[in-house]
């Protein structure tokens, strides 16, 4: 696979919060990591519109949802209705869906690898209860193996 700019990567619940969210950016901090942030729930706006009852599908993979000046925003839907959305750095090289769909498929592995975990705890159908946001170190390494770099993340935080 060829490598690919991975900018960041988000795992979002069944009510749009933020479960996970990480930024592989060479900027970090203030600003920079709230226009991830706002990558991200700009996303849910397409998951939204594809899952309108005309527009059944079976495909987990949703392709490109929007780009922007300098990064371009793929998006995942899992049958259990969790979100992945990754941004990629737009480069003169070609993005193909291959690639995407191989990052997606690594990020989904890992999420299902940290919800097996007998003592995590997975997100109910309450909407008025929403899921706590994954602060697994295991995670996060496949993360960042995924985006073939380290974050900057103070791993304390990290239980």
């Amino acid at each position: 696979m060829a490598q690919l700019g991975i900018l960041c990567i988000a795992v979002l619940g069944k009510q749009g919060n933020p479960l996970f969210l990480q930024s592989f950016s060479s900027r970090r901090g203030g600003q920079e990591d709230l226009k991830w942030h706002y990558a991200a729930h700009t996303a849910l706006d397409f998951f939204d519109e594809r899952e309108l009852p005309a527009a059944k599908t079976t495909e987990s993979y949703l392709g490109l949802l929007y780009a922007m000046e300098d990064y371009a925003v793929y998006g995942y839907q899992t049958n259990t209705r969790i979100k992945f959305v990754v941004a990629l750095a737009l480069a003169d090289a070609v993005i193909r869906d291959v690639d995407v769909k191989t990052i997606f498929r690594g990020i989904h592995t890992a999420y299902i690898a940290h919800i097996s975990n007998p003592f995590t705890f997975a997100e109910n159908d309450n909407p008025a209860v929403l899921a706590a946001p994954i602060r697994s170190r295991k995670f996060t390494r496949a993360m960042d193996d995924i985006a073939g770099k380290s974050s900057v993340e103070d791993e304390s935080a990290l239980l």
